[in-house]
């Protein structure tokens, strides 16, 4: 049978491998050239070719307009539709529901293989015996969805900070390939962004899809060897990806048994002293490392930060403004700021922001509490990017919290921590030397206009390897510019490291301002290190 197969871009690695089950079938799949007319020619071509369109349902592809007018063309021609669902988190939408739809969504299963094809065989008998020729697509009479050059910007941009990158990735090309030019916007930024994202989403829908798969063997004892296998594989290919720390109780695998097979002996980590961990040879440690059996939470790690002097700018006086000089004791910082996964756990913990307990650290955060017993939520959507919307008062609750959860002593850095982390010996005025490069931080001159996915630039790590301490977010500190820091004291709070929407001297080391602990904004989050 001749099958269309519709899907989202994100969801393409597990597309192929869905493909390679239907190989006794011709099958094609829209590759996403994105190529303006030409693309939607082929589109239309190759609906009037098929007898059957398998539509791999996702959030993505149910949200997709593109996917969703291939549908539609579909059933006006009369093609057989065999929806597939391929996450579990996808709603069904009413345009779908009289459809029976065979379940991959927990992997290629020999169920949800058997499904599909059976439904495919029946269809084609039907299609074999159906003696009526459908009529071709008129290509005049079906034109390709337009693209609004006045309005495109807009539509990409509130799809980017929806988490919705494989439709922003499309209308940004159909823009460009439809001519669309501005003296101000570098649409070529927007678009790799966009697509620099995209490629990140799919890749952790990927690895997740496997990673699942494989915890399911190792929870099981007679696959656990075979899950251990996979794990070491599948660690090749994604060394990144990891949520319940495996690499952390991976058994030493002794030689075969003349049976060939061999015990399986789970090695738990010594917990180690509160801010020590264990670290990784890049000089970053896990939270697994230090509190085994605890809270995970996905990007959490640690960079170790030693001793050191940092000279700290103070307010301006009389016109003039001096420098203190601080020490600064051995602690450990979060290689990223706060991500939206990471807040989204607190936030959904019963014990977590809708506990009061954890506002309790001055009666200004608790009437704060009490004035707003609900988050505001993040205004750029995405697991990887960094929380924003977020007070002073939210961020050390957060800290409460998560020093509860893990058992250590969590907070937001002090001015001289951030300073230290971001600067190191050499006093440099960015994280990775003295001249601004626009290719390693999210400010204004990046023309990206919105926050990044914390992981985005490696290049502009700081001498310890921590991540976006210039540009992206502004980051809370705990302390403030007057005499007392006290948490006690409604003052002002310090936040330093610029942001997507300034210019680059504000992302410099010695930028800072402070704010109202109770003020919040798209551009404003925080990270937190771990105190001995």
């Amino acid at each position: 049978m001749r099958l269309f197969v519709s899907y989202a871009r994100v969801d393409k690695p597990y597309c192929v491998q869905i493909v390679e089950t239907l190989e006794v079938h011709e099958t094609w799949l829209d590759q996403r050239l994105y190529a303006g007319q030409h693309w939607w020619k082929e589109i239309l071509r190759r609906l009037d070719w098929c007898e059957g369109l398998v539509y791999l349902l996702s959030p993505d592809s149910i949200a997709s307009e593109y996917c969703r007018k291939e549908f539609d063309l579909a059933i006006d021609l009369g093609r057989q539709i065999f929806p597939v669902l391929i996450r579990e988190d996808t709603p069904i939408p009413d345009w779908l529901s009289q459809y029976q739809y065979a379940d991959l969504s927990k992997g290629i299963t020999p169920e949800g293989q058997r499904a599909l094809l059976n439904s495919i065989t029946l269809a084609e008998r039907e299609v074999r015996n159906d003696s009526l020729k459908l009529s071709a697509i008129a290509p005049e009479e079906t034109k390709q969805p337009t693209v609004n050059p006045a309005t495109v910007i807009k539509a990409a941009a509130t799809a980017m900070e929806n988490g919705q990158f494989d439709q922003a990735v499309f209308l940004l090309k159909q823009a460009k390939a439809n001519g669309y030019k501005s003296r101000f916007i570098n649409l070529d930024a927007i678009l790799k962004e966009a697509e620099e994202a995209l490629n990140r989403q799919a890749y952790l829908l990927e690895a997740d899809r496997e990673y699942k798969q494989i915890v399911e063997l190792i929870d099981h004892r007679p696959t656990q060897r075979l899950g251990w296998e996979a794990f070491q594989e599948f660690h090749k290919h994604f060394p990144d990806y990891d949520p319940v720390r495996l690499a952390l109780r991976t058994p030493q695998q002794p030689p075969p048994t003349s049976t060939g097979s061999f015990p399986v002996v789970i090695a738990e980590p010594e917990p180690a002293r509160v801010g020590g961990g264990g670290s990784h040879s890049n000089g970053t440690s896990d939270p697994g490392e230090m509190f085994p059996n605890r809270l995970l939470l996905p990007l959490l790690e640690w960079c170790n930060i030693p001793s050191g002097k940092v000279s700290i700018l103070d307010a301006e006086k009389d016109g003039k403004r001096s420098k203190h000089t601080v020490e600064v004791e051995v602690f450990q910082i979060s290689k990223y700021p706060v991500t939206n996964a990471q807040y989204q756990a607190f936030l959904d913990d019963p014990s977590g922001y809708a506990n009061v307990a954890w506002w309790q650290f001055s009666p200004d955060a608790h009437q704060w509490r009490m004035r707003n017993p609900q988050a505001r939520d993040s205004k750029f959507k995405g697991d990887e990017r960094p929380r924003e919307m977020v007070t002073w008062y939210e961020g050390l609750a957060f800290c409460e919290w998560l020093s509860y959860r893990l058992g250590g002593k969590i907070c937001l850095p002090t001015s001289a921590q951030w300073q230290r982390a971001f600067q190191g010996d050499d006093n440099r005025v960015y994280p990775w030397g003295n001249g601004f490069e626009k290719d390693r931080i999210n400010t204004l001159e990046s023309e990206i206009r919105m926050t990044t996915l914390v992981t985005r630039y490696p290049n502009g790590v700081s001498p310890y390897g921590v991540f976006d301490m210039a540009g992206n977010v502004w980051e809370w500190c705990r302390d403030s510019r007057a005499p007392s820091h006290n948490p006690d004291e409604k003052q002002k709070r310090i936040v330093r490291g610029g942001s997507y929407i300034g210019p680059h001297q504000r992302a410099h080391v010695a930028f800072q301002f402070d704010l109202e602990p109770e003020s919040y904004h798209a551009s404003i989050g925080f990270r937190i290190v771990l105190n001995r």
